[in-house]
């Protein structure tokens, strides 16, 4: 009578630890041209597409609008008076957008610029300089206001561009896959096609006020063998999609047909 607990050929044997499945892409959708959802997934392919400038005038939509409601409940003359100003200000600011391109260099300057003319005026008020005097009381004296209609229908005219605006990257977008990068005009579908291999993906800022506008907004340049084949400028959240977009090129899959 043997024991069945020291019989070597009784005991357990080892088992072989099984693999893991390999986790899938995440599958992308087409509505990531406006957000970048899952950005930190590994991902088949990352959509974006390029925003027309419209949706830089988001600041004045915004303050259009909402000084056309407020000043709708009251009829304060300050009120209005300081509504004007606001709206006004927030329309100057997106032209200077328009107008102007300041890269990192030139938005340092002109930063500085602002506060030596700042500190100027704080200084010429306390000397007395007539000058600075005169032109900050013709300042202060303007009574800038428009009529609550005015607000709403420029807020409308606003709304309706930004709104058609923001459809356009819907329907004309660029699939970056990890062998090519394909341009899609709906609906007739496949427009451009440049190969994965040979390219490159880089990120440019041209206009700092426009990084902030988009929130970490940019250009998506493409180049082939050194030559620009593609920009796809405008792209909100450029910043946070390049996560994607990096771990993406950093893998080049192999397609099998039969």
């Amino acid at each position: 009578m043997t024991d069945s607990q020291n019989d070597p050929s009784s005991s357990p044997e080892p088992q072989a630890a099984v693999p893991k499945p390999a986790k899938n892409p995440y599958k992308e959708s087409i509505w990531e041209v406006y957000y970048p959802f899952n950005a930190d997934e590994e991902k088949n392919a990352v959509p974006v597409a390029s925003f027309p400038m419209i949706i830089y005038f988001w600041p004045s939509l915004v303050a259009f609008l909402t000084c056309g409601l407020i000043q709708l409940f009251g009829d304060s003359a300050v009120q209005s008076t300081t509504l004007g100003w606001w709206a006004t200000a927030a329309l100057a600011f997106n032209l200077m957008i328009i107008v102007t391109d300041l890269d990192q260099k030139k938005f340092i300057i002109v930063v500085l610029l602002l506060g030596m003319a700042g500190l100027a005026l704080k200084i010429g008020k306390l000397q007395g300089w007539a000058v600075i005097g005169d032109v900050g009381h013709w300042i202060a004296g303007l009574k800038i206001s428009y009529s609550t209609h005015a607000y709403l229908a420029i807020g409308v005219v606003l709304l309706f561009f930004f709104g058609l605006g923001i459809t356009q990257p819907r329907l004309n977008y660029w699939r970056l896959e990890p062998n090519e990068f394909v341009h899609y005009i709906q609906p007739w579908g496949r427009d451009q096609s440049i190969p994965r291999q040979g390219s490159t993906v880089s990120r440019e800022v041209p206009d700092v006020l426009e990084l902030i506008l988009t929130f970490g907004g940019g250009t998506i340049v493409i180049k082939r063998e050194g030559q620009v084949v593609a920009r796809i400028e405008h792209v909100p959240f450029l910043g946070k999609r390049m996560k994607s977009i990096e771990r993406l090129l950093g893998v080049t899959r192999v397609k099998h047909t039969t």
